[in-house]
This record gives structure tokens, sequence and C-alpha cells, in this order.
């Protein structure tokens, strides 16, 4: 997943920042299935993205080194990185408080340039993808977004 930004939150925390942008990308990847090119969030919803990462980030504790694995399409099998997975979608309303994927608040949320039908499929095929708990689930549905997008999100 390639996800480019122009943006520093924290100068003096890369670690940090590379967990920012990962879950930049986790909201928008998604918008990659359709045959846009590159996608871009407007300035209100990276800014959104950034604070519901630093919240989960917190939350959870997770390791930025996997993180930085995750967005590279690593995904590493850590309880941490899937809570953290679970804790950003439930703040952006794209998995529900009991753990199902909320198409409808996932479409909404894309760029407008994205194909949103194209995109639809690709949450038809993901909403089915279940694990062990809600935390696997909402990792699973983000492994299945990132193998099924050729393109990905610019913020």
């Amino acid at each position: 997943m390639f996800c480019h930004s122009k943006y520093q939150f924290f100068d003096t925390n890369k670690e940090t920042n590379m967990k920012t942008i990962v879950f930049v990308c986790l909201v928008a990847t998604a918008a990659a299935a359709a045959n846009v090119k590159h996608a871009h969030l407007t300035k209100d919803q990276s800014a959104r993205v950034h604070e519901y990462g630093m919240e989960c980030m917190k939350k959870t504790g997770v390791n930025a080194e996997l993180v930085a694995k995750a967005k590279k399409g690593e995904f590493t099998d850590d309880e941490a990185l899937k809570k953290f997975t679970l804790c950003f979608f439930q703040k952006t309303g794209i998995i529900t408080s009991d753990g199902k994927l909320n198409e409808e608040v996932a479409l909404s949320k894309l760029p407008a340039e994205v194909d949103k039908a194209a995109v639809k499929k690709v949450l038809d095929e993901c909403k089915k993808k279940t694990g062990k708990d809600m935390a696997d689930s909402a990792f699973e549905v983000f492994k299945c977004y990132h193998k099924a997008t050729p393109t990905h999100v610019s913020f």
C-alpha cells in the first residue's frame, strides 16, 4: 500500500507519525478498488483520522514497527494491532459497536472521485471475513481491503 502524507504531525516521534499515516490509509483503502489512480482525503478527513489514530494508539499500545509493516501489506498476527484496527474502525463508524461492517458509512467516507459501486463490490466480499472476536474480524476486513485494492489513497 502506498500512502503519502504532506503533514508532519509530530516532529520528534517518527514512530507515532508512521502509526498515524497507516490509519489514514486504513480509512481510505477501499477507495482504491475503483479505476482511480489516486484519491485524496479532505483536510477535515485527515484531521479526524489523525485524531482517531492517536486515540487508538494510546488505547492499544500498538508497536510502530507492526503498523509500518501493515502499511506495506505485511500483516502480523498481533493482538494490539488488531485492537487498534477495531478501535479506529469503530471511531469512524465503519465498524458498528457490535462488530458489523457498516457499508453505508464506509462508502460515505470515500473521496468524491472514487467509483463507489466498485468499492461496494469489495465491501460485499470483505464483510464476509470473520475472526475469533471483533478485533480479529476488523483486522481480517482490513487485510481484505488491502489485497483487493489496486490503487491507493494519497492525502
